[in-house]
């Protein structure tokens, strides 16, 4: 009897000043059968580190641990799939506050609006992989959870969020009945401990330009445009989306030489947009824009690469086809007289002979 994979989702994001920010959500989609190897693994790899988080492990300098974390996926994994927001409030062009007291919670906003359509395209694209079990990581606290089982409440209030995504999908007929979405605690969850080293090396490629721990899976890795799932190029290492079930697993590429390690921090501060960010912002606004701004878009730049072409075939031709010598300077031709002078001219002879 054939399974249905397994899925673990972890989130990762950066919201800073002068920076157009990235919310994403990244899943690990494994075979059910081979859940319990491929946590094994991922245990293995965390070490003697107690739990296991991409963010503190780098700050620690523990990037061996990261790197091995992200081997386990490149292995275990039938498919990882980031869904990205780029930028983290496309659309929205309210400023921001100036009272300081509210600028926290006007980003927290944009963060979570930002959540809700990552998740639901994640959702959705796990739906096509035939994913049965999703396990997310739960953003509740400790208190939270105990004063949610006081009140008798299945989940503390800032889970719920995802339960009215999923809900909302189910309603639409959007995803399967069967689909389980399920928050559990990842400090203690191998599971998530892989979609957490996924949702890393994406955000520190996207953040600092620094692809090489994303070059790690990017042979079997996708990221997806959260409003539309169009495919997003990270680097011209990614792969294409699996269409319905998942692809067969390939090797991942070596990574990349390791630069000099860059601060990786959500905190509001200024911030330098890199190249890789830049990109996705691009490919993100292109997929979202109407389909006739798109066509106009893409009509001009064809009629744009077209006189380019035609000047450079103009410049070609003429720097190959030599000018033709200039004539050499030839005496003027006679002027014929005028028919008064000839005149004169027999008049005179008549005389003589005369």
């Amino acid at each position: 009897m054939a399974t249905h994979p397994t899925a673990f989702v972890d989130e990762s994001w950066f919201q800073q000043r002068n920076s157009p920010g990235a919310y994403l959500m990244a899943a690990v989609i494994i075979d059910h059968d081979s859940v319990p190897a491929a946590e094994t693994a991922a245990t293995r790899a965390a070490g003697i580190h107690d739990g296991y988080h991409s963010t503190a492990l780098y700050h620690r300098g523990h990037v061996g641990t990261i790197e091995a974390m992200l081997d386990v996926v490149a292995e275990h994994a039938g498919w990882s799939v980031v869904s990205a927001q780029v930028p983290i409030n496309p659309g929205n062009t309210a400023a921001v506050p100036n009272n300081p007291r509210h600028v926290h919670a006007h980003l927290e906003g944009q963060r979570e609006h930002a959540r809700q359509l990552s998740t639901e395209r994640l959702l959705r694209h796990l739906n096509d992989q035939r994913v049965r079990d999703v396990y997310l990581e739960t953003r509740g606290s400790p208190a939270e959870w105990r004063n949610a089982r006081e009140t008798g409440s299945r989940l503390p209030s800032i889970d719920r969020n995802d339960i009215r995504v999923y809900r909302r999908l189910l309603d639409q007929g959007a995803i399967s009945h069967r689909m389980r979405l399920i928050h559990v605690e990842g400090r203690n969850d191998p599971g998530l401990w892989m979609a957490d080293a996924v949702a890393w090396s994406a955000g520190r490629a996207i953040r600092t330009d620094e692809p090489q721990w994303w070059n790690r899976i990017a042979d079997v890795a996708t990221i997806l445009e959260a409003s539309t799932g169009t495919e997003l190029r990270l680097n011209e290492s990614g792969a294409a989306p699996p269409d319905g079930e998942r692809d067969p697993h390939n090797l991942s590429q070596s990574a990349q030489t390791m630069s000099s390690p860059v601060l990786y921090s959500a905190s509001p501060t200024d911030h330098h947009v890199g190249a890789i960010l830049t990109s996705l912002v691009a490919q993100a606004e292109h997929a979202r824009a109407p389909a006739a701004e798109r066509l106009t878009r893409e009509v001009l730049g064809y009629v744009q690469q077209i006189a380019e072409r035609v000047e450079r075939l103009t410049n070609t031709v003429n720097n190959i086809i030599p000018r033709p010598p200039r004539e050499a300077a030839q005496p003027p031709a006679p002027q014929a007289e005028s028919v008064e002078q000839n005149d004169v001219s027999v008049s005179h002879h008549r005389e003589i002979n005369d």
